[in-house]
């Protein structure tokens, strides 16, 4: 699913307009980014939490130049997927869970 996708849910669900729509899936993007990249956690209810993490510096290997390189500690974004999102993921019988 592609942003685009997202957008076009939103005005099939909502009384928005597309343009409208859009505007809000950026707006939601843009806070969560803005705070992930300021090292807080976004905490979704009946989605998940977003949290920051930092990657340690570690070997790896260049399989094309045979070589070894240093890739250096960096912070990265983990997704928690909430209990309620995993069983809807999970439910064998394709019912919906309510969030």
């Amino acid at each position: 699913m592609k942003k685009s996708d997202i957008v076009e849910q939103v005005v099939r669900t909502t009384t928005l307009s597309r343009s409208q729509a859009i505007d809000g899936v950026e707006a939601v993007f843009a806070a969560v980014s803005e705070s992930l990249c300021k090292g807080e956690n976004v905490y979704v209810r009946g989605f998940g939490t977003f949290k920051v993490r930092t990657a340690k510096e570690r070997k790896a290997r260049n399989i094309g130049k045979g070589t070894t390189v240093m890739i250096p500690a960096q912070k990265i974004a983990k997704l928690i997927v909430s209990k309620q999102l995993k069983s809807r993921m999970n439910n064998e019988r394709g019912e919906e869970i309510d969030i």
